[in-house]
């Protein structure tokens, strides 16, 4: 398992534990003195999957099926954050899904500068590099969601 996929995988172990508490009936809201604590919730649907991982699409494709997911995902930021929620974890594969070859896969990927070479906000420039359409629109819904939720106080870029 590569350093990356490590470290997602304690984030997301690490958010649905921090999220079992997720379904009480009533929102919670931290107070001033619990602000040092977050909300969580973890959402799993079923994705929206290419029939054939192994066929090769093109990018215009794998976009138009991965945004079906991003849509549903966006609406459920949405509804989390009406209920007080933080922090949102969704599944590893929920975007694109699996299965897939290193040929077949490649349309599906986002390709990110590396922050040691390049300072770039996704939220405040989504256009400054090709092939990174997901992770801005993904950014910005969250965006979207703080905005959209006035006891947060003033939305700020990711």
């Amino acid at each position: 398992m590569s350093g990356a996929s490590r470290q997602l995988a304690l984030f997301l172990c690490g958010c649905y534990v921090v999220a079992l508490g997720v379904h009480a009936t009533e929102p919670r809201v931290a107070d001033h003195h619990e602000a040092e604590h977050y909300m969580a919730a973890v959402y799993e649907h079923q994705s929206i999957l290419t029939p054939d991982p192994l066929a090769v699409m093109s990018r215009k494709q794998a976009l138009q099926l991965m945004n079906q997911n991003l849509d549903i995902y966006e609406q459920q930021v949405m509804i989390a954050a009406q209920k007080g929620v933080q922090i949102i974890v969704f599944p590893e594969d929920g975007i694109h899904g699996f299965n897939f070859t290193r040929t077949s896969v490649y349309p599906f990927l986002d390709f990110m500068p590396s922050p040691r070479l390049v300072r770039w906000n996704p939220c405040l420039e989504p256009h400054r590099f090709t092939d990174t359409e997901v992770v801005p629109a993904f950014l910005l819904s969250r965006l979207k969601a703080r905005r959209d939720e006035p006891r947060q106080g003033p939305a700020k870029p990711c």
